[in-house]
């Protein structure tokens, strides 16, 4: 997954790194202007709502432009094709990841004078020893 890009030539996990900081940086304005408005003696209600508003139209636009942003990189073939790309290996990771855990936990639970025999699935399939 780690260098596939989109029709734009972004690497997606870029793109949501930005999503994120663009988000925090919302964040961080609407605190601060929270503050500010908080803060200061002179202040009406009617101002503070004023920004409060203004801060949540702002986060309401971040949202649209970004939510418009993934819909339009879904539409996008080849991100689609990244999408599946990043699905199979994720599921082949789980997959191995899952196989070796099972193969750990068989060793150590299975005792140590049962590790040859019929007992074991898959072991002395080919021609009886004598």
């Amino acid at each position: 997954m780690a260098g596939d890009t989109t029709s734009s030539g972004r690497d997606p996990r870029t793109a949501w790194n930005e999503v994120g900081q663009s988000f925090s940086e919302v964040g961080k304005r609407v605190s601060r202007r929270y503050r500010e408005e908080r803060g200061t003696a002179r202040s009406t209600a009617e101002a503070q709502k004023r920004a409060v508003n203004e801060a949540i139209r702002k986060v309401v636009d971040q949202l649209d432009q970004t939510f418009t942003s993934l819909g339009n990189a879904l539409r996008d073939p080849e991100t689609n094709e990244g999408l599946k790309r990043a699905g199979r290996s994720l599921s082949e990771a789980l997959d191995a990841t899952f196989s070796g855990i099972g193969s750990e936990l068989r060793r150590r639970v299975r005792p140590k004078d049962s590790s040859e025999g019929p007992d074991r699935p898959g072991e002395n399939t080919g021609p009886a020893r004598t």
